[in-house]
């Protein structure tokens, strides 16, 4: 991040992140990066629904490493967290991103 905006969060915009404030802030910083996300063709295919099962299924294997690789990152983090206090927010966000999302992986292929 950009200095300075390491220490603020959403609770720093008042606009709940939709006007202006934070978002607005990181969409500037970002600048035509933003731009090439939010206006690139699996975006606006995977928004319409119009995208095609090989795409879908290449960006499917993707993410599913991605995913591997970010829980043993997560995990790795919950091991070394220095009190149980610290390790409980990485603990419930590792239960979060293996539930349900790991099933559609397990179900698509």
């Amino acid at each position: 991040l950009p200095r300075g905006l390491a220490h603020r969060t959403m609770a720093d915009d008042s606009s709940g992140g939709l006007n202006g404030g934070f978002t607005d802030v990181m969409r500037k910083t970002a600048g035509s990066r933003w731009e090439s996300v939010v206006n690139h063709r699996f975006a606006d295919e995977l928004g319409a629904g119009t995208i095609s099962p090989e795409v879908m299924k290449r960006y499917c294997i993707q993410d599913h490493r991605f995913l591997d690789s970010f829980v043993i990152l997560l995990a790795s983090m919950v091991a070394h967290a220095p009190s149980l206090l610290d390790r409980i927010p990485g603990c419930q966000f590792l239960a979060l991103i293996t539930g349900r999302e790991n099933t559609f992986f397990e179900r698509t292929f």
